[in-house]
């Protein structure tokens, strides 16, 4: 038995098949229409026919299955299919031009010669994107019955080079001085100088520092909950629940009584009508930035992040818990950081003795 959901304005239906769940974004404008589809979708597959009926159309280019994917592509894991569909539209962008013709022609070795072409212009961590939206692109049209087999499947990818960087001591104590000299002059200089020390002494994410609440801490026991980025779920879909360092509460109990009132009861109520909605937010960070006479980046919240992390394992800190405290999914990624140690590998030799 099927269902239909409603999703991003239209309805999508899902019926198993050959013991495999199908789903469709019907583009149907009323639920009645929706179940009608359905319904008909049902009958063909007992019968023992396709339950969607081979349309007779011509192939597909690249061009237009990437359209395609676009806009009908969908899965429940996408927190904001807006923002994946405009990160796909633009890594397809680069790809897509150098795939010519139909799309059920395209071959692995097209691919690899795109992929080549690409690499002689683009970084390797940009050419790896570009090929894995290209690979789910091919791979639900394969789905959803437009073209026989993925042509991306086989096509190695290039070495994405770690992009590990973050601020010294020194670089810090500059920064933070001058976050300090900032919040001497008006409000939004103080709610920046809330936002770094946040930054720097707990490692969140950008969009994690903008979208927390007042109702996520409490600055009695020292409890931060880190339960939303921007406005949706942080990374991850999960919460994480962190011991807030002590060196904040001062900082963040003055910033309480000052912190303008905000729909959201937000830490930083950046936006207009509290709390900011996109990464374009920097709270005048690069501003401040360079007066502190630091090295141009292209993510400033970011390397405050690597920054934490980096001098957490620097000090001592176990990298089971530097997992926990960033929110990393596995402890692969976590691992980066892990030849910072101290002891890393020291000694470890030693431990046998036969």
């Amino acid at each position: 038995m099927g269902d239909i959901v409603k999703r991003h304005g239209g309805y999508t239906l899902r019926w198993y098949e050959a013991g495999k769940r199908r789903t469709l974004a019907s583009r149907q404008t009323s639920h009645a229409d929706a179940r009608r589809m359905l319904l008909e979708i049902e009958a063909r597959v007992a019968r023992g026919e396709a339950g969607m009926a081979k349309r007779k159309t011509d192939p597909l280019s690249v061009d237009e299955l990437a359209e395609r994917f676009l806009t009908e592509y969908s899965r429940p894991r996408i927190k904001d299919i807006t923002s994946y569909r405009y990160h796909a539209r633009m890594s397809l962008n680069r790809v897509v031009p150098l795939l010519k013709g139909r799309a059920d022609q395209v071959t692995l070795s097209d691919v690899e010669k795109a992929r080549d072409a690409l690499r002689r212009q683009w970084a390797p961590a940009t050419v790896r994107l570009s090929l894995n939206y290209l690979a789910t692109a091919f791979s639900w049209a394969v789905k959803e019955g437009l073209i026989e087999k993925s042509p991306c499947v086989g096509v190695e990818r290039p070495q994405a080079e770690s992009s590990l960087d973050f601020l010294s001591r020194e670089e810090l104590r500059s920064l933070l001085d001058a976050v300090e000299a900032a919040a001497a002059l008006d409000c939004a200089g103080r709610m920046l100088q809330v936002a770094v020390h946040l930054a720097i002494y707990t490692g969140m994410r950008k969009g994690e520092l903008l979208g927390l609440r007042w109702i996520d801490l409490d600055l009695e026991t020292r409890r931060l909950t880190v339960a939303r980025s921007y406005k949706r779920a942080p990374k991850g879909n999960k919460a994480r629940h962190l011991r807030l360092p002590a060196v904040l509460v001062p900082l963040l109990r003055a910033w309480r009584a000052e912190c303008p009132r905000s729909i959201d009861g937000v830490v930083l109520p950046a936006g207009k009508r509290g709390g900011a909605l996109t990464g374009q937010t920097m709270l005048g960070l690069p501003k401040v930035w360079r007066a502190a006479g630091l090295r141009e980046v292209a993510h400033p919240f970011h390397i405050l992040r690597h920054s934490f992390a980096s001098h957490y394992v620097m000090a001592g800190g176990n990298i089971l818990a530097l997992q926990k405290i960033l929110g990393h999914a596995s402890i692969e990624m976590t691992l980066v950081y892990a030849h910072l140690a101290p002891d890393f590998l020291e000694g470890e030799l030693d431990r046998l003795r036969f």
